[in-house]
């Protein structure tokens, strides 16, 4: 998948906040605390991501979506080996300790580094996001706000009228 999206529905009176952390194409950590109803979208296949830190609570629960492209020349890649040119042959062999670099350990599919709070180096200068998000309104990751309709309602193809009749 391309692009992924994820809807927090709810979780546990004694759930501590449990952030998502994505690494932006610019090279900036966002940490991003979803509350209930909120959504986050973000290009996954190209953003590093993930949740470093270990969840305290009983219950937390979340939709995930995520989509790909339905064209002749996405299916016409197999994407089970296309993932693994970028990859190292020898990705699983432990290269000499460097002290320049932060240890990275492989955890299942993710990672952590060990040395750092919560699991993830760049934590420390993270740009803080977090619910609840303003009705109507996309946020990029610069923090520019656009209204979700531009021209100030949903138009009939969304089925905005049949809402605009009910507040009638």
């Amino acid at each position: 998948h391309i692009i992924s999206c994820i809807l927090h529905v709810d979780s546990s009176d004694d759930a501590e906040p449990w952030p998502i952390v994505i690494e932006d194409l610019h090279g900036n950590t966002h940490q991003v605390i979803l509350t209930p109803g909120d959504m986050l979208l973000y290009e996954s296949s190209k953003c590093f991501h993930g949740r470093p830190q270990r969840f305290n609570g009983s219950w937390y629960s979340s939709i995930f979506i995520h989509y790909y492209p339905d064209t002749d020349e996405w299916r016409s890649v197999n994407h089970e080996y296309e993932i693994h040119y970028s990859v190292a042959l020898d990705w699983f062999h432990q290269p000499p300790k460097d002290d320049t670099y932060e240890t990275l350990e492989m955890r299942g599919t993710s990672m952590r580094e060990p040395e750092c709070e919560h699991g993830w180096c760049s934590l420390k200068d993270a740009i803080q996001w977090k619910g609840p998000a303003k009705k109507d309104i996309v946020m990029t990751t610069g923090g520019k706000e656009y209204p979700l309709f531009p021209n100030g309602e949903p138009s009939s193809q969304t089925n905005g009228d049949s809402a605009k009749e009910e507040d009638e």
